[in-house]
């Protein structure tokens, strides 16, 4: 199985006329566009920002709806944006964040 990648299409509306990005899946979306081979490797999920959010709850539950999620399998997943860019990194090849 491939990992899945969840993170929140941006900008989102909360609340009447708030728009927002969410700054953890903002850096994702960098290392992303810093790393364009990444797409080919993982399958990507940019997914709406109201809950329940039915393609996460599918895989992880109700309770697990937190993003940005890298799903490796139902048992292990990555929600720090950090751990999530050094993990893809490593596997994938590219550029991980800096110390």
């Amino acid at each position: 199985m491939k990992a899945k990648l969840f993170v929140l299409k941006m900008p989102f509306e909360d609340g009447p006329g708030k728009m927002w990005i969410c700054s953890h899946c903002a850096l994702i979306e960098g290392a992303l566009s810093a790393n364009p081979h990444w797409e080919s490797a993982i399958d990507i999920h940019r997914i709406d920002f109201p809950k329940p959010r039915s393609e996460v709850v599918a895989i992880l539950g109700e309770e697990r709806q937190w993003l940005p999620v890298l799903v490796l399998d139902k048992n292990h997943t990555i929600t720090d944006p950090i751990e999530i860019i050094n993990y893809l990194a490593k596997e994938f090849g590219g550029a991980s964040v800096h110390p």
